[in-house]
């Protein structure tokens, strides 16, 4: 028996005047050995509310304010051979974000949400289609 167990983590596309914020993931996030972009987020602490995760983790990757945020999709993660189950948020945040953790991220950019780059990680990808489409989505 395998005791190994899933991880829950919050993805968190963050939309402002009609732009998604997009990370370019450092080299020792590359996926299938290229560069790729990814959206915010981290693990979901024991006891804590999505909100409060959303909050926290705009604070701590940007040192911004959540406005408001909407759970859009759930996405199951099997990247650098973990197991995350995602839930996905879409969030509006106050302030200019700022890269509190180059180790992660290169940089941060906003894009037109009809001109999004095409390297995406898996998770990410998911998460924009289920806001693009407007519809909630389980990936697998």
């Amino acid at each position: 028996m395998n005791n190994k167990i899933p991880g829950i983590n919050a993805d968190i596309l963050v939309i402002k005047d009609n732009k998604i914020l997009l990370g370019l993931l450092t080299n020792k996030w590359k996926y299938q050995g290229k560069k790729v972009y990814g959206v915010p987020g981290r693990d979901i602490r024991f006891g804590e509310k999505i909100g409060e995760t959303v909050k926290r983790n705009i604070k701590e990757e940007f040192d911004c304010n959540v406005r408001s945020y909407k759970i859009i999709c759930v996405n199951a993660n099997y990247a650098f051979g973990n197991h995350y189950i995602g839930i996905g948020v879409s969030a509006e945040i106050d302030g200019d974000p700022k890269n509190l953790l180059p180790e992660d991220w290169e940089k941060w950019e906003w894009f037109d949400k009809n001109n999004i780059p095409d390297n995406l990680f898996p998770a990410t990808k998911n998460l924009i289609d289920c806001y693009l489409q407007k519809k909630v989505n389980v990936s697998e």
